[in-house]
């Protein structure tokens, strides 16, 4: 007897109903029409980033192109609603666009005392040059204020990477110290292998400044090719220590702390 009769079919849900229970579906109680509005995030870094954010979804925030003021934004609507199962109860829940936007760009939150809360270093995309408005296009005063706090990240990265640079270490420079350096045109020894070309090194076909691979598999910008997830830590790695070589970067090896410093005669 075949298995996919309608009688069959019939018979096999009425037997998953009686084991498991029957699903049901409880909208959200609160059914209204929605605000006629967005919520716009937008990004000024070269950076794009991926958020999850479980039943909600995955958003793509993306990258800012070379000589535009600010990314095509991440749109959403003035009420984000996500479904969700408890048990064999299927729920909607609902939250505003703004609660929403705050949470994507606010990731990983961790909480202290007096209900206040704390982003880790490079987990809050507002310090990477993100935020989010109901504006479209936002305002000067919007770009400049999220400018300051990015370029105020920047800052600190650059000082990181001078003490880096100081100590020797200079395996220890991570990609974001080195768009860092890009974006306020710093001419570093351990960044001039980003310099721009408009003719790829891989197969001699033009190329568009400010790219992060080209279409022949070349990457121009392993750091950036990184961050965005296009290659893997140890890929990364042996790319940086190919192209140091090739820029002449120097590396002065460092004495084992257990050495005692040798004595001249």
């Amino acid at each position: 007897m075949p298995h996919d009769t309608p009688a069959a079919v019939r018979a096999a849900r009425e037997r998953e109903e009686a084991d498991n229970g029957a699903l049901n579906y409880t909208p959200d109680q609160v059914m209204q029409a929605d605000p006629a509005y967005h919520v716009y995030i937008y990004n000024l870094g070269p950076v794009k980033h991926i958020v999850e954010k479980g039943s909600a979804g995955t958003f793509h925030i993306a990258a800012c192109e070379p000589d535009e003021p600010y990314s095509e934004p991440l749109v959403l609507p003035s009420v984000v609603r996500d479904s969700y199962f408890i048990e064999q109860e299927m729920k909607t829940h609902s939250v505003s666009g703004e609660f929403m936007a705050t949470d994507i760009v606010h990731p990983i939150t961790a909480t202290v005392g007096a209900g206040k809360t704390w982003w880790s270093f490079g987990a809050n995309l507002d310090d990477l040059g993100v935020f989010w408005t109901r504006n479209n296009p936002p305002t000067e005063k919007e770009i400049a204020a999220a400018r300051q706090k990015m370029e105020e990240t920047y800052r600190k990265l650059l000082s990181m990477a001078n003490s880096i640079e100081a100590s020797g270490k200079i395996d220890d420079i991570t990609p974001l110290m080195r768009i860092a350096a890009a974006y306020f045109g710093e001419d570093r020894p351990w960044n001039r292998i980003y310099k721009k070309t408009l003719e790829c090194p891989g197969c001699g076909e033009p190329a568009k400044p400010g790219i992060i691979k080209h279409p022949c598999g070349y990457i121009f910008d392993p750091d950036r090719a990184l961050l965005s997830g296009m290659i893997t830590v140890e890929v990364h790695k042996q790319m940086m220590q190919v192209r140091g070589a090739e820029a002449g970067l120097a590396r002065t090896p460092r004495p084992k702390s257990s050495e005692a410093p040798k004595k001249s005669r």
